[in-house]
């Protein structure tokens, strides 16, 4: 099992560049090649890395198979896009939006190794069997906070979970909230099998953190902006005076 091992992380360091993994990465990366994990990390602390890894190193385990991962916004599934671009040494990856006809989609995810796509489009996709999530080997969820109710992700993962050959979930956030019954539902609803969490102050991150400088810089509003001011204030005194 160990020189299987040894042989995965090789391929999976092949598929990535100008990249080096912190200690806390690879820690959480080990949880999140054997269980299904809910990372909690803060904003800036690498958690798109950490999805990397785990992409590289599922795809090291299944060649065939694909990564499907998942943003709240367009916008910011582009951001991954660009991101996973930057440092992976894969053609085949694609942008799901609404602005591409489904039968596109559909040809594109036939050939595409990685897919950024929003949990609407994405949705809509499977309902309408254009997709089948069978063959993806990791499901990232970036913003995992959000699957509760009726959000995409919910049901999305509930899909992925009874057709996937290769079940791995991947689920981010920098703020899971502070309601445990919330955090509960998370988990649930993304099949989570074990959390990690880091904050600023662990000793295996806190050598990371960098100090930032905040500089506050005076301006002078519009005219008719501190007029709205003024009456927003005035009406609050109004109300908390009594």
């Amino acid at each position: 099992m160990r020189d299987v091992y040894i042989q995965n992380r090789n391929l999976k360091l092949k598929m990535l560049k100008d990249m080096k993994p912190r200690l806390y990465q690879e820690a959480i990366l080990d949880t999140c090649a054997k269980l299904n994990t809910l990372v909690v990390l803060p904003t800036g602390m690498g958690k798109t890395a950490i999805a990397m890894l785990l992409a590289a190193h599922r795809l090291a385990l299944y060649p065939d198979s694909k990564i499907l991962f998942l943003a709240p916004s367009k916008p910011l599934a582009a951001q991954h896009l660009e991101t996973f671009r930057k440092h992976m040494q894969i053609e085949e990856m694609e942008l799901f939006t609404g602005e591409t006809k489904p039968e596109k989609r559909e040809q594109a995810w036939k050939s595409a190794k990685i897919i950024f796509s929003t949990p609407q489009g994405m949705s809509n996709d499977v309902v309408g069997s254009k997709i089948s999530l069978e063959d993806v080997s990791c499901l990232i969820l970036d913003e995992a906070h959000k699957a509760i109710g009726e959000y995409d992700y919910v049901w999305l993962a509930k899909n992925y979970h009874n057709t996937a050959k290769y079940e791995r979930i991947l689920c981010l956030t920098a703020s899971p909230g502070s309601d445990m019954e919330k955090i509960m539902d998370v988990c649930k609803n993304c099949f989570i099998e074990e959390i990690e969490v880091r904050t600023k102050d662990d000793g295996d991150v806190k050598q990371y953190v960098q100090e930032v400088e905040i500089e506050y810089i005076p301006i002078e509003l519009p005219e008719n902006i501190r007029e709205v001011k003024n009456l927003l204030e005035s009406s609050l005194k109004t109300k908390i005076k009594p």
